[in-house]
């Protein structure tokens, strides 16, 4: 179907062979803003774009990325390329309507070992600290905090601006510096001198060094000048979830161990912060000094917004069934990297059980979900948290059925998006990966998170919804009318499907055959994810015969499929030949069942979930590729 009038296209070409020619097969996706509204045309686009690769080539047209009355505005494609025996990467591209035809090869990283990002180029960012000159004293308006000045009639040097310019201080006849490496006078220093290398011998190694993923901490921690661009950094590769360098799992997943911050729920939408800057969330009108926050968003997308207020103030996630903002998705979580001393997280406030988890520099500062602390329902509140001190910090919140505001932070620092890494983890599933009463903080609160966790990845998506399985579909859909909208349309890099509970009262056969045609069709439209199949969970020591047969039968349908298995009946991992590869004791035993299981004998408690963490993260490991 062709696009509407006044929608400026470019079409992108690609080709993928191996070395000795032979075409690769596999799918490309391009995702677009969750929405993105084109008013000169009366056009509102939203979603991805998967192309098959037919003898490893393939042609799109896509919506140009700088179409002139297009909101948001300097926004990027992010592509995910899953190709047959090859690590499935991510990255962005701009696709400027300047260039109508674009072949991938010109504009993809041509070196994906050398790290983790390209160099796109963003709008300017906020002015950050500099060094400023001038004949005589700077005034009282030259000058942001925390820039420095020198009067270069006197040689005097002021700084750093608070509220006003402190007393300088004499640069020349000082006595500062007499020598330089025991040189005085014109000092000119050549590589000798300081012990480098002749100009350009270190280029490459150089170039390298400056593309690593820890190049946005260095260069941010020593200028303190973090535009758009370096924010967004534009593209990470993702690839496949790996067991190399995870270490033991009974002796990881620890706590945060810097000094605890001071965090305060109050009731209002007003920020306690000096000059605050709202950074909100996609869809969110901007008013006065809000900007667009630069937030990755993980386990969750295709974020809206209420129809009226206060709603129209806080954006929710719709990627899971039943993809509605009134039913959105409970569990995700946001990161952000800030060197800002104090923020404010603003939310909805729902009820009792809305939860978050917060994490700094990768640990979680306490393992349960908290209560977000809210006073009154359908209300907006401000969730202070105190650092004590400004340095760079990777923040992380996982929320349960909590309307994301924005978050708040002083004018003189930054905000920016850091990458995730070891790839996209999705479980399909039931209410055991989902959440219930006998845990807290829902989702957030169960074994996934902390799996994920110990197996060193951010990008984590429970696509659980409780009372569903292969043939019940419970309040929502059995797992095979799931699998288009819930999980290909957000291509995992690992796809565990963990459920049978919910059927174990079916008939096995009709079990069989639902399971059977999930697994075809996961394979055919995900094919280069690595699919995973896990059984029901038996929450007695003893299990019922109609668990233990919906266990074989999913372990059978699995192997000829051609699917590794999980059993928790069993405590056994088969490769996708069958073969068993490790085993462990059954999840649940006489010993560990009156902890480990809830007060409704179906679902673990949050010691129960704890355990499963563990105990899934021994049983998907040798799984892993090295």
């Amino acid at each position: 179907m062709p696009f509407p009038p006044g929608v400026a296209t470019v079409t992108l070409t690609g080709r993928y062979c191996h070395p000795d020619g032979t075409p690769i097969s596999g799918t490309v996706t391009f995702s677009a803003p969750s929405l993105l509204t084109i008013s000169g045309a009366d056009t509102i686009a939203t979603g991805s774009v998967t192309v098959t690769l037919v003898d490893g080539a393939f042609s799109v047209v896509l919506i140009a990325t700088d179409n002139a009355s297009a909101q948001p505005t300097d926004w990027l494609y992010n592509v995910i390329e899953r190709l047959q025996d090859v690590s499935s990467r991510s990255y962005a591209i701009a696709l400027p309507q300047g260039t109508p035809n674009v072949n991938l090869a010109d504009i993809a990283p041509a070196n994906p070992n050398a790290g983790n990002y390209i160099p796109v180029i963003g709008p300017a960012g906020t002015p950050g600290k500099t060094i400023l000159s001038g004949t005589g004293a700077p005034g009282v308006g030259t000058g942001i905090a925390g820039d420095f000045y020198i009067d270069t009639a006197t040689w005097t040097i002021y700084g750093p601006k608070t509220g006003t310019w402190p007393s300088g201080v004499a640069l020349a006849g000082s006595g500062l510096i007499s020598s330089v490496n025991g040189l005085t006078g014109a000092v000119v220093l050549d590589a000798d001198d300081v012990g480098a290398d002749p100009a350009g011998t270190s280029a490459t190694a150089i170039a390298g060094e400056v593309t690593r993923a820890n190049a946005a901490y260095a260069a941010a921690s020593v200028t303190g000048r973090v535009t758009t661009a370096e924010a967004t950094i534009a593209a990470q590769l993702r690839k496949s979830i790996r067991r190399g360098g995870i270490p033991d799992p009974s002796l990881i997943d620890p706590l945060y161990s810097g000094t605890a911050p001071t965090i305060v729920t109050n009731q209002t939408t007003t920020s306690s912060i000096t000059t605050p800057i709202k950074h909100a969330p996609p869809l969110v009108t901007l008013a006065g000094s809000d900007v667009r926050g630069d937030f990755l968003f993980v386990g969750a997308t295709d974020f809206a917004i209420g129809a009226s207020a206060p709603d129209t103030s806080y954006a929710l996630p719709t990627s899971k069934i039943p993809h509605t903002y009134a039913s959105g998705q409970s569990s995700w979580a946001l990161e952000f990297v800030t060197d800002a001393p104090e923020f404010e997280l603003r939310f909805k406030y729902i009820s009792s059980a809305s939860m978050y988890r917060l994490t700094i520099d990768g640990r979680p500062v306490t393992l349960a979900p908290q209560s977000v602390g809210g006073t009154t329902a359908g209300s907006g509140h401000m969730m202070k948290v105190t650092l004590g001190s400004s340095t760079y910090r990777r923040i992380r919140f996982d929320l349960y059925s909590v309307p994301f505001g924005g978050i708040y932070i002083g004018s003189d620092y930054r905000l920016y998006r850091p990458v995730t890494t070891r790839g996209r983890l999705m479980v399909l599933g039931d209410s055991i990966t989902d959440g219930s009463a006998q845990n807290a903080g829902g989702g957030t609160g169960t074994w996934l998170y902390r799996a994920a966790r110990m197996l060193g990845v951010t990008d984590v998506w429970d696509q659980a919804r409780g009372g569903t399985g292969y043939i019940t579909a419970g309040s929502y859909a059995v797992f095979g009318d799931r699998l288009a909208a819930d999980v290909t349309a957000y291509s995992p890099d690992v796809l565990i499907i963990k459920g049978g509970y919910n059927d174990n009262g079916g008939s096995q056969p009709t079990i069989s055959t639902a399971a059977a045609a999930l697994y075809s069709a996961a394979k055919s439209a995900l094919p280069s994810t690595q699919i995973i199949v896990v059984g029901p969970i038996a929450p007695t020591a003893s299990p019922a015969s109609g668990i233990v047969n919906t266990d074989n039968t999913l372990k059978a349908a699995a192997q000829a499929a051609g699917l590794p298995f999980i059993s928790l009946v069993t405590g056994e991992t088969r490769n996708e030949a069958g073969t068993v590869i490790s085993s462990q004791t059954a999840y649940i035993t006489t010993a560990n069942v009156a902890t480990y299981i809830g007060a409704d004998g179906v679902h673990p408690t949050d010691a129960g979930h704890e355990a499963l963490a563990r105990w899934m993260t021994r049983a998907l490991t040798p799984l892993l590729p090295l």
